[in-house]
């Protein structure tokens, strides 16, 4: 009877412990919806900015980054803390019916990544969007914008291959129509170059959609996987899973602008506006790798890959794009072409340190996409201001003093070149380290790697270092200086370089920590 007064008189407190359980629970349903809420709120936000003149769509763009970033971050939080990832059922259709959105430690950070990255350079690049896109049209680029925002991020969480397929086309358009708003007979140019040649990249990945399809019938990673790995075993269907693996590994070669494959990529980057550079150059083309990888672990498995000799493909061109990309850089006179042909050299990095098809090369490849989405947007962002203070003009001869008229952007420039050559504490310095202690780990690429790593980073402080002593010199010309639009907007654009700065730095810091989350998402990412 006491006993039963005493549980009484405590009830309110008891009912508050049995509700912590159900209250845990109910956000654990919610972030559950959290890869869904990515897709489907920038969407969302496009048609709302098809409706908005262009200031309110600008606002609706940014808050919309602003919150995929902090469900992102959310996101990265559970799933560290838990440690496992969930599949969210699209309608509650089971296979081979429904869709799966799949989500665990590597999504969530690479979804953290792309946010930000995102935010940053479409807020770095205000002035150059109000500046050089035609009035009744920014608001069309913010749409486009905002599809192209929940497509990476649909294929960063998608577990089915065709879904991805689907998503990866929708990338194209709106990046191709992000290039294209701004006027002009060159980009129109470089516009056409590229969705045709993405269109090729397109024709190939489908058909060897279409080959898996008709081997496994499957579309839905899980399932692939297990058809995949019982064919192997056979024996019988060797030659087809190295045909079609050699039609995914071309397609998407393709549009990652993969050497020998690269050729539209320079005028692409080079001829548009600044955000829309930063975006292509820093997260488009490495949507394509990062959906190799999944496909690697997801689908055919690391012994498969290996069986079917898919590694060494991809380190005889990942190596070739390393060098060519950065002796073409060195070549190069205009700020903006020569970011474009170092991107090149780093998709050569990330598909070499694929190449390894070992867990450490996959780590180093995800850190290094990292590092270049990072340290990539924060170089076009701070050519454009630099080129801001200069005329407009992008050419070495015009950025002579430009760091002296804008320091910030200086400052930002020679920062994020002095990570991509691989100076400590920087982060390009621990990407390097770690992608030659990978290459340490596999016989065949433990001679040649370091010494590729090696030439690189001579080749790269040969393109680097002589633009940062051009935009310090002394004996620049004089220029029309012109600043972000707006004191509020100088605010941003200098607070947007200051965040990417930190950035650079804090992963070059704490590079450890960094891929141990990558690592913890890699032993639940298959």
């Amino acid at each position: 009877m006491e006993r039963l007064i005493w549980m009484k008189l405590c009830g309110g407190y008891r009912r508050k412990r049995r509700n912590k359980p159900l209250l845990s629970q109910a956000v654990f349903l919610f972030i559950k919806n959290f890869p869904l809420f990515g897709i489907f709120l920038p969407i969302l936000c496009a048609i709302v900015c098809l409706l908005l003149r262009e200031r309110a769509a600008k606002w609706v763009t940014l808050s919309c980054l602003t919150v995929l970033t902090a469900l992102s971050a959310a996101l990265l939080a559970h799933t560290i803390h838990s440690g496992e990832s969930f599949v969210y059922v699209m309608g509650h259709f089971p296979a081979p019916y429904g869709n799966e959105l799949r989500a665990g430690t590597l999504e969530a950070f690479m979804a953290l990544l792309f946010c930000s990255v995102t935010l940053l350079s479409v807020n770095g690049g205000l002035k150059d969007i109000f500046g050089d896109i035609p009035e009744d049209k920014i608001n069309l680029y913010f749409l486009m914008q905002n599809i192209l925002t929940g497509a990476m991020l649909a294929v960063i969480f998608t577990n089915d291959i065709f879904t991805a397929f689907v998503f990866i086309e929708i990338i194209i358009i709106a990046a191709c129509s992000i290039i294209s708003v701004k006027p002009g007979g060159p980009t129109m140019a470089a516009t056409m170059v590229y969705l045709i040649m993405s269109l090729i990249g397109s024709s190939l990945l489908l058909l060897s959609i279409a080959m898996l399809y008709g081997i496994t019938g499957h579309l839905l990673m899980p399932q692939l996987k297990e058809s995949v790995a019982a064919i192997a075993a056979t024996g019988e269907y060797t030659m087809p899973l190295f045909v079609l693996s050699g039609l995914i590994v071309a397609g998407l070669g393709i549009k990652s602008a993969l050497v020998p494959f690269h050729g539209w990529l320079p005028n692409a980057h080079a001829n548009a506006t600044t955000a829309a550079s930063a975006v292509l150059s820093g997260l488009i083309i490495k949507c394509y790798p990062l959906l190799l990888i999944k496909l690697a672990y997801r689908v055919f498995g690391l012994e498969t890959i290996a069986l079917i000799r898919i590694p060494h493909v991809l380190l005889v061109f990942g190596v070739t794009g390393i060098i060519y990309g950065s002796w073409k850089a060195t070549r190069q006179r205009n700020i903006k072409r020569m970011l474009s042909y170092a991107s090149i050299s780093n998709i050569g990095f990330i598909f070499t340190a694929i190449g390894l098809n070992t867990e450490a090369g996959m780590a180093v490849a995800c850190f290094h996409i990292a590092v270049h989405a990072i340290g990539k947007a924060a170089l076009f962002t701070a050519a454009g201001g630099l080129a801001a203070v200069s005329g407009g003009r992008k050419d070495y001869g015009s950025l002579l003093g430009a760091a002296r008229r804008d320091p910030f952007s200086g400052a930002a420039f020679i920062i994020g070149g002095l990570s991509m050559i691989g100076i400590p504490p920087l982060s390009g310095f621990a990407s390097k380290l770690f992608f030659v202690t990978a290459a340490l780990e596999t016989p065949y690429a433990s001679l040649v790697m370091p010494v590729v790593v090696i030439i690189s980073t001579v080749l790269s402080a040969m393109y680097y270092i002589p633009v940062m002593f051009n935009i310090l010199s002394k004996h620049g010309e004089p220029a029309i200086k012109k600043t972000p639009t707006g004191g509020t907007l100088s605010l941003s654009y200098r607070t947007t370089l200051a965040a990417f700065m930190a950035l650079t730095l804090f992963l070059g810091l704490f590079p450890q920590q960094i891929l141990r989350i990558i690592e913890q998402g890699l032993a639940v990412f298959g």
